[in-house]
Order: structure tokens, then C-alpha cells, then sequence
């Protein structure tokens, strides 16, 4: 979901029947002693069948702290670390995205690739992972995959309860991908779910 291809709509909800998901930013007070800076609400792009939200961002790794930087750059409405962002992978080589996506009891998201390393963790329900290879994955709250560059369409397998999973998304180096000569690139294939 490129920011760059389309203008994303933001809302608190698109999936529904899934409990709220708060996120809360800690840093320091003036005397040191760690504290909740803020706890904003969530905003989700997408659609009623699949949905995403950037729970936060940074543009380096390591992350610099100093002055709350990070914090008041994710909280911004601008910007490649703001909240409202829509790149799955962060644009600068060295960020971090922590990506929530909800899935719709039946729903799917459309069968896509992108320049990078993704630790994605369900969290809620029964997902199903496509891989254009034919191979499926199943996974139960707690399971993961890390996703390394490659063909994928996730699915929730419920056809009555919504589904969520958390992902890290990170910058990969573009490779040949085997077999086909074509350089890794990011690529969402039309007509499997695309909005």
C-alpha cells in the first residue's frame, strides 16, 4: 500500500467486531523516571475486508531518542514516520515500521511482495498465508512468519470472527529473485484484492 500510489482514508475502525487496539509510547520525565507520553488512538487505512494501521515508526535504526524526536515525528500528519503513512516498508534504508492489520471474518489481503524483511505475528484468530508457490501457512495466535521478500496473500480463515496480526517491517537489500531474473521490487498484483 504505496502513499505515493493513492490517498489514503483514515478511520479508528474498518474491520469490525475487533476489540480497540491501544498502543502506548513511554519516554522519560525531566527526572529521569519512565512514564506514558501518550497513548493516541489508533487510525486505520484499508477497506471492510482488511485493514492497516501504523502503531509507530522511526527512521533509523538505532532509533534516536533524543528530545522525543521520534515521538513528535510519528505523531505528525506528515511524513514518512507519521501516523498516517500508509508505506508497508519504511522509506529511509534504516527505519522501522510496527504495522497492525485487521482481517474481516471471510477477508482477505491481496497477493503482494515488498523490499524487505517482515516479522508478522498473529495475534487474534485463525490467518491463513498464501505464498505464490502454492504452499500455505496457518497461523494461531502466537505463530509468525518472517517474510523474506516473497509472494503473499493473507486470508482470514474464519468465516465468523475477525482476525488480527502485528508486523516489523524492515528495509531488505533488492536481490535477483531465483529463477526469474527480475531484480526484487515491491509489486501488488491486480485482481487478487487490490483496492
Amino acid at each position: 500500500m504505496s502513499a505515493a500510489a493513492q490517498s489514503p482514508t483514515w478511520t479508528e475502525s474498518l474491520v469490525s467486531g475487533l476489540p480497540p487496539n491501544r498502543r502506548y509510547i513511554l519516554t522519560h520525565d525531566a527526572s529521569g523516571k519512565s512514564i506514558i507520553h501518550s497513548s493516541p488512538r489508533q487510525l486505520y487505512t484499508g477497506n471492510a475486508s482488511a485493514a492497516m494501521a501504523k502503531s509507530f515508526a522511526t527512521s533509523s535504526t538505532p532509533a534516536d531518542l533524543t528530545h522525543d524526536a521520534d515521538i513528535s515525528s510519528y505523531l505528525s500528519i506528515t511524513g514518512s514516520t507519521s501516523h498516517r503513512d500508509a508505506d508497508i516498508v519504511p522509506t529511509e534504508p534504516s527505519g522501522s515500521n510496527l504495522l497492525v492489520i485487521d482481517i474481516a471474518p471471510g477477508g482477505e489481503y491481496q497477493m503482494h511482495r515488498t523490499v524487505s524483511i517482515d516479522y508478522s505475528i498473529c495475534v487474534l484468530g485463525l490467518i491463513k498465508m498464501e505464498l505464490d508457490g502454492g504452499e500455505w501457512v496457518e497461523l494461531r495466535p502466537g505463530d509468525h512468519v518472517i517474510q523474506r521478500g516473497t509472494m503473499h496473500k493473507w486470508y482470514n480463515d474464519s468465516q465468523t470472527e475477525p482476525a488480527r496480526f502485528v508486523a516489523v517491517t524492515l528495509q531488505c537489500e533488492p536481490l535477483e529473485i531465483p529463477g526469474t531474473g527480475k531484480m526484487l521490487a515491491e509489486e501488488h498484483l491486480a485482481g487478487t484484492n487490490a483496492e
